[in-house]
């Protein structure tokens, strides 16, 4: 991760510190949380945009640019069924595993 020059200093590469950026971007996106844990709570992690935006309590706005996000991220999958658009967690998704991980966690406190 680090590479070391003139064997005293190390630091870290341009690639390196945009990952960990982005990795401390999506922990503090409450949007994310929130999607991440409501699809998780049904049967087979999938909801209609409607459906997130009400049970979010959230505007479309809002939730549209997060589930955009969501899905540069491969965080989410998007299935279209006429002009319904479905909402799926990737749950083979790393970054969702390891938020789920957490909120299973807390949940557990």
């Amino acid at each position: 991760m680090c590479r070391n020059t003139s064997g005293f200093q190390s630091i870290y590469e341009v690639s390196e510190l945009i990952e960990i950026k982005n990795r401390a971007y999506i922990i503090g996106k409450p949007c994310m949380w929130a999607i991440t844990a409501l699809l998780n709570s049904t049967k087979d992690k999938t909801l209609n945009i409607t459906s997130i935006v009400s049970n979010l309590n959230s505007n479309y706005s809002t939730v549209i640019r997060c589930i955009e996000y969501m899905r540069s991220l491969n965080m989410i999958r998007e299935i279209r069924l006429g002009r319904i658009r479905l909402i799926q967690l990737n749950c083979n998704n790393e970054v969702v595993r390891a938020m789920l991980n957490i909120l299973n966690n807390v949940g557990a406190i």
